[in-house]
């Protein structure tokens, strides 16, 4: 307790604006788009002008793996990426990175660890990237929102947490009807599902394989939901 106590004493202190925001993309769910949601939310902010930095907390270094690609094609703007998956270093990463950047976006690990709930305790904002495919997705919402809601009871300050839709198809009834469940889901924990709406398109795939954003390449309509997106959590700010 004594260690979560510091990171809310740090939380409270630390953040003398919101022009700093510690945004982290978390599921327990691997391929949900949690890594693609960073990458692309980071390109787009770096786009406007924001000094954006990205904590790659997943073992599988697939973030940086994209970095290593954006650097190699020397793409601009620069977004670096620190990998950081001890726990115990988590929390003096991010205070080293508060200095030197306006967004640090935070790529969290595809399952229950230590770090996680780390990541929920020092973000401002956490997005929940969800796959609209069945059951088992809301079985894992359900847990992470059980996390969430233990995490937040160490802080005097609740952190908003919101639900992103991945992978979207509007074809499926279920899709939209899993959106309502969710919404449903959600409400007991006060965790609202985001109006953006990210579609299944293979530019995402695509952008990953570069190292680039959607934002950079020429799909309008990829381009356009993450523009979108990227104003919804300005809004929230």
């Amino acid at each position: 307790m004594d260690l979560f106590k510091n990171i809310k004493k740090w939380i409270t202190f630390g953040a003398k604006s919101y022009l700093f925001m510690i945004l982290s993309s978390i599921s327990y769910k691997g391929g949900v788009g949690k890594s693609t949601l960073s990458q692309n939310l980071a390109v787009l902010f770096a786009k406007q002008g924001h000094k954006v930095c990205i904590v790659d907390a997943d073992e599988s270094n697939v973030t940086v793996k994209w970095s290593g690609i954006r650097m190699e094609e020397e793409r601009k703007p620069v977004v670096p990426v620190v990998s950081m998956t001890d726990p115990k270093a988590i929390i003096g990463t991010i205070k080293q990175l508060y200095a030197d950047y306006d967004i640090i976006l935070i790529d969290s690990p595809p399952s229950y660890q230590p770090i996680s709930a780390k990541i929920m305790l020092i973000s401002h904002l956490i997005l929940f990237p969800i796959k609209p495919t069945g059951r088992s997705e809301l079985w894992t919402a359900s847990d992470i929102l059980e996390r969430y809601q233990e995490t937040q009871q160490m802080k005097e300050a609740k952190t908003p947490a919101f639900f992103v839709i991945n992978d979207y198809d509007p074809r499926p009834s279920f899709h939209k009807s899993f959106i309502e469940v969710l919404k449903e889901v959600g409400e007991e924990y006060k965790v609202p599902t985001l109006k953006t709406l990210i579609h299944h398109r293979t530019v995402f795939g695509e952008a990953n394989s570069k190292g680039t954003g959607v934002v950079e390449e020429s799909n309008v309509k990829a381009k356009t939901e993450i523009e979108n997106l990227g104003k919804e959590v300005m809004d929230l700010i």
